[in-house]
């Protein structure tokens, strides 16, 4: 499994390719993206502003981007950060796994 990158105070972005069964997933539905980084929790609820984008003009279907670099999210490597995707038929969540993550700090300071 790859290791992602997150550069505390940089624009870099995590994308991901939600599949099933081999299948891209449609976020048309979806309503929510959460990540679990470490302690810090991640909600994303509007896909166009908020640090966690889908369903947007040029996306693949099932595209997710990750924009972390401007969270609260200590430097260090995570094992697992979760991701949990929520629509109008699963409004508890669906766990769609987790990532293995390293959480740069700032490397222009």
């Amino acid at each position: 499994m790859a290791v992602e990158v997150v550069y505390l105070g940089h624009d870099n972005s995590i994308d991901l390719l939600l599949k099933e069964d081999g299948v891209a997933y449609s976020l048309a539905q979806t309503t929510q993206i959460n990540i679990t980084v470490g302690d810090v929790k991640i909600t994303s609820t509007n896909r166009d502003i908020d640090p966690i984008k889908w369903y947007r003009s040029g996306y693949q279907t099932g595209e997710a981007r990750f924009f972390l670099g401007d969270q609260d999210i200590d430097p260090g490597t995570y094992r697992r950060a979760w991701i949990v995707v929520f629509d109008y038929n699963h409004q508890e969540g669906i766990v769609w796994g987790n990532i293995r993550m390293t959480v740069k700090a700032e490397v222009e300071a």
